[in-house]
């Protein structure tokens, strides 16, 4: 269960704490009738004293990350001493009005862009290692599930303000999936996931983490965490099946089906607005997409980020360029 208290940072307080030990902040927005989405992300290294923020919007299906709208990616920033009201260097300023409820969200960057934002909570968070919340964290625990996500949870929320980028101002107001993790972190063995939403307003947001190995196969592996998010209760998931058609790693378009608690069975078929790289933690290459999403007719938003270590993304460089070919020599 996840209590306030563990919007605060969780970094043991043993002196021999791994050094690698790591946690993270994504809030993210978007404006649909602009093809705009946008994140802020905070990822820290406490026992380091570091961290870095990465900044970035994205407008249009891109393969370099400079090419999109805006990008301010700062690394070595000194690390906060608090998670619940900060301020970088970089300009952004994160306060937790009530943790895990409601928080205020300001950036004020370069090239007359800032944004302010506030986002509302519209349930509970969802804990993926809790056994009363997770109907699959049993499953995990204790089966060498991976320690950078020792720590890990979602929050669905409105999001509203407004973001001014490159000297044009747009109103924001959308329902999205912000998450928190903490945990040691391994460069090189982090496993590939897809960590993806869907939002049709506040009633009803489709949420989904699972396993992918985009250079040999379309379809999604195992499930690994989701939920149902209807009417401010969450239902866990227990299945997924679907697929992405790609092109190299970026999914063109994804067909999703997934099975909640309840028996209950949703659908959903997503077209990318918008894609590509994004870089809050250099040792893993994400492509984030920004998809419109069909649910029987409904239509929503929300992303599909795809990643994959960079040790992955060189050993299969010709499978994901091409659709074939054989590792890379090693």
């Amino acid at each position: 269960m996840i209590t306030p208290d563990k919007a605060e940072f969780q970094m043991p307080a043993d002196p021999d704490v791994d050094w690698r030990w790591t946690e993270t902040n994504f809030w993210p927005f978007c404006i649909p009738e602009a093809r705009i989405s946008g994140s802020l992300y905070l990822f820290a290294k406490p026992k380091l004293g570091v961290c870095m923020s990465d900044i970035t919007v994205q407008d249009r299906i891109v393969s370099a990350w400079e090419d999109q709208i805006y990008v301010d990616n700062a690394q070595h920033l000194p690390c906060p001493q608090s998670l619940l009201d900060y301020e970088l260097p970089n300009g952004l300023k994160v306060k937790a009005v009530e943790p895990n409820k409601h928080y205020e969200i300001d950036y004020v960057g370069i090239d007359d862009t800032e944004m302010h934002l506030e986002f509302n909570a519209l349930g509970d968070p969802w804990d993926i290692n809790d056994p009363e919340t997770d109907p699959l964290a049993h499953t995990r625990i204790g089966a060498g599930w991976d320690k950078a996500f020792s720590g890990h949870y979602e929050l669905t929320g409105r999001i509203t303000g407004e973001a001014r980028i490159r000297g044009t101002t747009y109103a924001v107001d959308c329902i999205d999936t912000a998450d928190r993790s903490w945990g040691v972190r391994d460069d090189r063995s982090v496993t590939n996931i897809t960590w993806l939403h869907g939002s049709f307003g506040e009633d009803l947001t489709l949420h989904a983490m699972a396993f992918i190995d985009p250079a040999h196969d379309e379809n999604f592996g195992d499930l690994i965490s989701g939920y149902v998010l209807e009417n401010g209760t969450a239902y866990g998931l227990v299945e997924i099946t679907g697929r992405s058609k790609r092109r190299g790693m970026y999914a063109m378009s994804s067909v999703i089906e997934v099975v909640d608690v309840r028996g209950q069975r949703y659908e959903i078929t997503g077209s990318t607005l918008n894609a590509g790289p994004l870089g809050p933690w250099p040792a893993v290459i994400y492509v984030q997409h920004f998809m419109r999403w069909n649910c029987a007719g409904k239509i929503g938003y929300g992303v599909q980020t795809d990643g994959v270590t960079r040790a992955y993304a060189t050993r299969y460089r010709d499978l994901l360029a091409t659709g074939t070919g054989a590792p890379a020599a090693r």
